[in-house]
């Protein structure tokens, strides 16, 4: 009777009305409530039975309702609250995952404005080189076109993602090389020293491009002799290592500085530090054996759908 009486107050569709349009939630709480029963029937037939062993109650039928009203009571009070608490908890992790969904947004948004400015920049110049052969060379300027228009591809493809494939940004700077390599000929040599394992690894697009292109613009085309630029992947102490270096004659000025430089440099530094906080980092400065070295460090990140390397 005492439990029918508690279920027509209504408590218990208090706490289980709100998680009725979820059915495995209320199904959880229900069994929940039935344990919950259980064990105070249990708990308070014990009692009552050791009340009445040591002397203490005459009467077990009406102390024993009586523990069962008190128990009950109690019972559902707890119950009670503990959904509430969870109803709480529920509504406090929605808003955070509306929140970190936001800051996602605001990130992808951020992230794009950066990419904007990168993109055009690199298209330019490219495009100056193809305007510089289309009078000596058509057969070459047309090659280089045809590199230009995997760029743009990569390029748009580019900001509708926040990381790509190791692969799919060397395969990027490949075109890019080989249209310079239209411009510079012998001037510019290039060598590439990728571990297999870091290509499918995640990196933003358009992270190696820039660096390349400073190697290029500041340092072949800066010597009559040219110069030999390096890009190096690797895993480094559970990080991946992405570097460029050149081995041109040091400038008088530092070439971070230089003209175009340090905006390419800052805006990626901007970008990575959107994109991974603390976790990613990049170093650039004169070469331990003359030229210009860039280093990037960016955490491990496999492309989806395969295991991590």
């Amino acid at each position: 009777m005492v439990l029918v009486q508690l279920l027509a107050s209504g408590l218990f569709n208090l706490a289980l009305a709100p998680m009725l349009p979820g059915r495995g939630r209320a199904l959880r709480w229900v069994a929940r409530g039935g344990a919950v029963a259980v064990a105070v029937v249990v708990a308070a037939e014990l009692s009552v039975r050791l009340y009445a062993a040591l002397g203490w109650v005459a009467d077990i039928a009406a102390s024993r309702t009586q523990v069962l009203r008190i128990a009950v009571v109690v019972s559902v009070t707890l119950f009670v609250t503990a959904a509430a608490l969870e109803r709480i908890h529920d509504r406090r992790r929605a808003l955070e995952r509306r929140e970190e969904e936001l800051r996602r947004e605001a990130l992808r948004a951020q992230l794009s404005a950066l990419q904007a400015r990168t993109n055009p920049h690199f298209l330019f110049n490219a495009l100056n080189t193809v305007a510089s052969l289309i009078e000596d060379d058509p057969a070459l300027a047309e090659q280089a076109v045809e590199r230009l228009a995997g760029l743009f591809r990569y390029s748009l493809d580019g900001s509708r993602t926040l990381e790509v494939p190791l692969r799919d940004e060397l395969a990027a700077v490949r075109d890019y090389v080989e249209v310079e390599r239209l411009r510079f000929g012998a001037r510019l040599r290039v060598e590439f020293a990728v571990e297999p394992a870091t290509e499918s690894l995640l990196v933003p697009p358009l992270v190696l491009q820039p660096l390349v292109e400073n190697a290029v613009g500041h340092g072949v085309a800066a010597s009559r002799a040219g110069a030999t630029v390096r890009i190096v992947a690797a895993r480094v102490d559970g990080s991946l290592e992405l570097r460029v270096e050149d081995d041109a004659a040091r400038p008088t000025a530092p070439r971070a500085t230089r003209s175009g430089s340090g905006t390419a440099l800052a805006d990626l530094r901007e970008r990575l530090r959107l994109a991974y906080g603390a976790a990613a980092g990049l170093e650039a400065g004169p070469g331990a054996s003359g030229g210009f070295s860039a280093r990037l460090r960016l955490p491990v990140a496999p492309a989806r759908g395969e295991g991590q390397a």
